[in-house]
């Protein structure tokens, strides 16, 4: 526990430069802090302070081992600082301390957490943790040990998933779909409690099978989308999430604020601002967070219930695709508030700017994957040709073993598997590089990739000749891709930080349920006057907004 007996020095961040170190390396340690305003007038000797530094070795949570301690004069660590002064620091001035080790070469690779107080005799006077740092290896045997270790562990964490999360449709009636069983196995298996798929595993590959799964899914959802299966639910569909957003601003920032005042939940982004415009402004930005669905719970629910071709079905799909467009603006231009509100920013339409030059090359980039994936994939005729092929191998099964008809299936089965595939791997590449694209051009353009993936797929969606092709290639890697994505989104969940925002967070989940729903609802009772051909029934007025709840990350 990192606990100060008198908050007279405000630690606020500690920094590592590399952030993630290796051993055999130097490593530099930052911690930037600054002297209290309520500190004026408060006896301190600044010389006689010191700077004390703990590090523990964690093998899990909450069982660690004492292998470093640092005790030194602060003022020996404190350097200038941005305004000019030095040490010892004015009330409300900044200080920057910092020192440099170099790390063994076979110190122990893991999860180490780090402590800095700043004590002035026995009292301590400021105080900050920074828990999981990961110290990776250089060696290369080392490094290939460890991402033995981690895909290994992962796969054994990915089939106990996929054995217990198969039965929560039936122990729970039907209320769990699968992916719950995943999540709930990903937290058992995790760092906080079985520790099988531990910290460093998930930094090791989390990364990849993150990115690798979200362009997967973003390409899934942009195939499910076909215009022409869709005309005439898409000005419902639109209605949908216009009032769904507006909703959840109104009732979400209201909630937010009203939980602040209230002490119910503690929001410090809100509690530190000074005047009732940024106040409301931080409440906007917070509210806009809460308007994006999550694509990979749309796609991995109406999968494992076969509805993509009923209304309710497409119905969720699409709301879902078209709040992904939605809050890049709605965050954009509440960004751009709580800047002008906060900090004082200009107020200019640069913030719609670089929204529309966002959307506008992911779209392009979306464009030429979508060319690409269309090479991949057969048209209709040589498909057609090509099925026939494999029926005419089975007609002479009259004089061929069942044996040989079952390669001849299988054959065809390895066909669409290996172009899917291929299809993820061009959505991977495109991902990639609108991810890196702020990089490439120094802060000047940045992408959406999950918009780049989804616009791709459903430009070669919408090639009737392939569709057919698009459809079942990427439905024999569905089931393959959301098992490892949502049993590593539950090992990663932080169950200690959940539990110190846990009342927070019930309130915002009710807040934004409450926004859903009634978003929805009103959508669905105005669609159903002003678009009577839509054919939207009771039914989907009454329950759209559950097949919504589900948030993005």
């Amino acid at each position: 526990m990192c606990i100060a007996d008198m908050n007279i020095i405000q630690l606020d961040k500690i920094e590592s430069m590399p952030s993630v170190p290796h051993t055999n390396q130097s490593l530099k340690v930052t911690v930037r802090g600054h002297l209290a305003q309520h500190s004026t007038g408060v006896a301190i000797d600044f010389m006689s302070l010191r700077l004390q530094a703990e590090v523990w070795y964690c093998r899990r949570f909450e069982n660690c081992m004492a292998v470093f301690h640092y005790d030194e004069p602060l003022c020996s660590d404190v350097h200038q600082n941005e305004t000019g002064s030095s040490c010892p620091p004015a009330a409300g001035e900044g200080f920057v301390a910092s020192r440099s080790w170099h790390l063994p070469l076979f110190m122990l690779r893991g999860t180490y957490n780090v402590m800095v107080r700043i004590v002035n005799g026995t009292e301590i006077l400021g105080c900050l943790a920074k828990p999981e740092m990961e110290v990776l290896a250089s060696r290369p045997i080392n490094v290939y040990r460890d991402y033995r270790d981690a895909v290994l562990a992962f796969g054994i964490a990915a089939i106990s998933s996929r054995a217990i999360g198969v039965w929560f449709p039936y122990l729970s009636n039907g209320v769990c779909p699968q992916i719950s069983g995943f999540l709930f196995m990903g937290i058992l298996l995790g760092p906080y409690v079985a520790n099988l798929v531990s910290h460093m595993h998930i930094l090791l590959i989390g990364g990849i099978i993150n990115r690798v799964s979200l362009a997967f899914i973003a390409g899934a959802a942009g195939s499910e989308i076909f215009l022409p299966e869709l005309h005439r639910l898409l000005k419902p569909m639109a209605l949908q999430v216009l009032l769904i957003c507006v909703a959840t601003l109104f009732i979400c920032s209201v909630g937010i604020s009203l939980l602040e005042s209230s002490a119910i939940a503690a929001v410090p982004a809100l509690a530190m601002q000074k005047t009732p415009f940024a106040r409301v402004a931080v409440c906007l930005l917070i509210a806009s967070l809460m308007t994006p669905r999550s694509p990979a719970s749309a796609i991995a629910v109406v999968t494992e219930l076969h509805c993509g071709e009923s209304t309710p079905g497409k119905m969720a799909l699409g709301i879902t695709v078209l709040s992904d467009i939605a809050v890049l603006v709605i965050f954009s231009v509440a960004s751009k508030l709580a800047a002008v509100a906060t900090e004082g920013a200009a107020v200019d339409s640069s913030a719609l700017v670089d929204v529309s030059l966002e959307l506008g090359a992911s779209l392009l980039l979306g464009l030429v994957a979508g060319q690409l994936l269309r090479l991949v994939l057969p048209s209709h005729t040589n498909s057609a040709s090509e099925e026939a092929s494999f029926q005419r191998l089975e007609r002479g099964g009259a004089k061929t073993a069942v044996g040989e008809l079952s390669m001849v299936n299988d054959w065809a089965t390895w066909v669409r598997a290996i172009r899917g595939i291929v299809l993820l791997g061009i959505l991977y590449a495109a991902f990639l590089l609108s991810e890196v694209a702020v990089d490439l051009t120094k802060g000047a353009l940045r992408l959406e990739p999950l918009l780049t993936c989804t616009v791709a797929s459903f430009i070669c969606g919408h090639d009737e000749a392939r569709r057919p092709g698009l459809l079942e290639a990427l439905s024999i890697w569905t089931p393959h891709v959301l098992l490892p994505f949502f049993t590593l989104a539950g090992a990663s969940l932080q169950l200690p930080g959940l539990g110190k925002v846990l009342p927070a967070a019930i309130g915002l989940v009710l807040l934004r349920m409450l926004s859903v729903g009634l978003g929805s609802i009103v959508a669905g009772l105005l669609g159903r006057r002003i678009f009577p051909g839509a054919g939207i029934t009771s039914a989907v007025v009454s329950h759209t907004w559950l097949t919504l709840l589900a948030q993005a990350g």
